[in-house]
């Protein structure tokens, strides 16, 4: 944060750029008493230009931001899209301190939640789906349902192998979202677009690997940072993350990860891996400027990092329906398993009110896998024994009886288990 200065966040001409190598200078030419008589507040260009580019390109590490967002559709992100909301309009500021931060670094000035804005029980309505999407809070994070896929208006990397840089006659090839797959500077890449999330028990904390942290180098993935939580902890709840997998390097002997050093700090720069293509010299020099020792032998291994979906945040009439989740109400039996038939509520209108993953396909989305999806967070990876209307949810019990409905689950009066 120390290189962060005022122009970085208020330059309103879009021309403020820092030099690479001259340690937070900004770059020679500018004119800056003219960029200084242009200074504004803060917009989705200042913050994104920085933070749309996280791991070095445009949506590499962030599954959920991209350049798109700096003029986003609504159907991209209601909120900076439907209502052209600017970064500062949720992530709130006093003092310079922002609220809100990414799931894979520490808490540092505030966090930042939909509740904020929208309360515990966001579902304004009074009919029976209101009602029951406002329990379903309790327990699911709000994106999860409002962001069915993440990068859906750019491809996020969702792989990358470092140990496989340094051949300069290898040539990239473009995958179907016109992306490469190599860079020799960088490694090896895959890339995803409208991907579906992993789901976790997340209580608004994460585990983290920091530099200096010992690893277990036979272990088959070592996981960087992973969400905090559990079935049977109350303030846990069910919540959307993008796994980042790829290989990186660890000492062989300190058994901790490594910072290369990369790019060259001038042209008499000789241990810069981007310049002479030598890791051990990357390594040593780098992790001299972390302050820790490096013992001169490397080893690769694989990572993963659990990255929190926060924005692209879908319009209501996108979010989930309850068929994409509960397998059991595409029978029959829906609400009235439950509820007795009232002629005034049209159950079925009801539960598949929500995101066609046909239309999402229709106009270019990459979601083909997903048409006709159900079980869509996959509920016994969370820990129920099934699908909570048939087994029963974490805490409470439904007091119906013993008798089979017609579609072979058990329905009116069964006792649901814990």
């Amino acid at each position: 944060m120390s290189k962060i200065d005022c122009l970085v966040c208020h330059d309103t001409t879009g021309t403020y750029e820092k030099s690479p190598t001259k340690a937070g200078m900004p770059v020679p030419s500018l004119d800056l008493t003219k960029i200084a008589k242009k200074v504004g507040h803060t917009s989705r260009q200042s913050c994104g230009t920085c933070h749309f580019s996280g791991g070095g390109g445009d949506a590499v590490k962030h599954g959920d931001m991209s350049k798109d967002l700096f003029y986003p559709k609504r159907n991209c992100d209601v909120h900076m899209g439907g209502y052209d909301f600017q970064c500062s309009d949720c992530h709130e500021t006093q003092n310079h301190k922002i609220s809100g931060r990414s799931s894979s670094v520490p808490v540092t000035e505030a966090t930042q939640e939909c509740e904020v804005c929208h309360t515990r029980t966001p579902h304004y309505g009074d009919d029976l789906l209101d009602h029951h999407l406002n329990r379903h809070c309790e327990h699911i994070d709000c994106n999860t349902c409002h962001s069915p896929v993440y990068a859906k208006c750019s491809p996020t990397k969702v792989w990358w192998d470092w140990s496989k840089a340094g051949d300069k006659t290898r040539e990239p090839v473009l995958d179907k979202y016109g992306m490469p797959d190599y860079n020799w500077k960088k490694g090896e890449f895959r890339w995803k677009e409208s991907a579906k999330p992993v789901y976790a028990w997340y209580r608004g904390a994460m585990e983290r690997v920091i530099l200096g942290d010992q690893i277990d180098l036979d272990a088959p993935v070592i996981n960087i940072t992973e969400p905090v939580g559990a079935f049977n902890d109350p303030k846990s709840r069910i919540t959307p993350f993008k796994i980042m997998k790829g290989v990186q390097a660890a000492d062989a002997e300190n058994k901790y990860l490594l910072v290369p050093h990369l790019f060259p700090k001038n042209k008499s720069d000789d241990t810069a891996y981007w310049k002479h293509l030598d890791w051990n010299k990357a390594f040593e020099a780098g992790m001299a400027e972390a302050g820790l020792p490096y013992s001169g032998k490397y080893t690769w291994v694989e990572t993963r990092m659990h990255w929190r979906i926060e924005h692209e945040v879908m319009p209501a009439e996108m979010a989930l329906s309850c068929v994409h989740c509960h397998k059991s109400m595409r029978g029959e039996k829906t609400c009235n398993r439950c509820h007795q038939d009232q002629k005034d509520i049209d159950a079925m209108a009801l539960i598949h009110r929500g995101t066609d993953f046909k239309k999402m396909k229709a106009a270019g989305r990459d979601v083909e896998d997903l048409i006709g999806s159900t079980d869509y967070i996959d509920f016994k990876a969370l820990g129920y024994e099934g699908d909570p209307i048939i087994h029963g949810g974490r805490f409470k019990k439904l007091p119906l009886g013993k008798t089979a409905s017609d579609d072979g689950f058990w329905g009116f009066g069964k006792l649901f288990k814990e």
